[in-house]
């Protein structure tokens, strides 16, 4: 069996779990917001599943392969590959969580909240948003979105990041209509989610977390572990906003 990613294999499964989870939710999120820092930590409490991008396709594609999926199924594809996945990343408490990035939404076969029953949403945002642009920049050209070495081999950069001021401001402005797409989604089924701000969850992590278990009410365990991933931002990423900002004159807004 040849896996995209080893974490989709069997040894990371949770215990066999019967039935639908009592509580299930969704990281919504952009890219590069933190939601790999937020979702493997959550996954390292051993109590909140192990939250993962388990509809996009190279997800999909992994699971065919552990599993493969009947075409014929009365409730449809989606809806038996997250029957599947609820047995095996549900945590032993009845937790089932996935991650989905707001890009994705409008290419899903059925809409994750009916998909998942009305779940519950953590909603991960970044406050500086050129940063956010910066990372997505960095992470496309190079092709490393994750620095794991854990449990994931370190990627390997396919080439060395180029500064490029028409291409961060594109992803800008993509992220900005990825946040118009969680608003709107929110708004369309009467959600208010539990917001994790990036800055905030690296400022205090243990935190961070803390109240994510406590929005998905379950207890916090007595230990937090590390999330296991390594933070990506260097001396690149100042470089780039300084140039950004004296290309365009950007500026965040401050803070109210």
């Amino acid at each position: 069996m040849s896996l995209r990613y080893r974490t989709n294999g069997p040894e990371f499964d949770f215990p066999h779990f019967s039935g639908t989870p009592p509580i299930r939710y969704v990281l919504a999120s952009t890219p590069r917001c933190g939601s790999n820092l937020l979702a493997r930590a959550l996954w390292h409490t051993g109590v909140a599943g192990f939250p993962e991008d388990y509809l996009a396709d190279t997800y999909v594609l992994d699971y065919f392969e552990r599993w493969g999926f009947t075409a014929d199924d009365a409730d449809g594809l989606p809806a038996s590959h997250i029957r599947a996945l609820m047995r095996v990343r549900t945590s032993p408490n009845g937790v089932f969580g996935i991650k989905i990035h707001a890009g994705h939404l409008a290419d899903l076969e059925t809409d994750p909240h009916t998909l998942l029953a009305s779940p519950r949403y953590i909603r991960v945002e970044r406050r500086d948003r050129l940063r956010q642009a910066i990372s997505y920049t960095i992470a496309e050209q190079t092709g490393v979105w994750i620095v794991d070495g854990t449990h994931l081999p370190t990627g390997r950069a396919r080439s060395a990041p180029r500064y490029d001021h028409e291409e961060i401001g594109r992803r800008l402005r993509m992220l900005e209509d990825d946040t118009g797409t969680w608003d709107a989604y929110a708004e369309r089924y009467g959600i208010t989610p539990h917001v994790v701000v990036y800055e905030d969850l690296v400022a205090d992590y243990e935190e961070g977390v803390r109240t994510c278990l406590d929005f998905l009410g379950v207890e916090t365990p007595p230990y937090i572990p590390p999330p296991g991933i390594s933070r990506q931002a260097d001396g690149t990423t100042d470089e780039w906003v300084a140039r950004f900002q004296q290309d365009t004159g950007f500026r965040l807004p401050r803070p109210h």
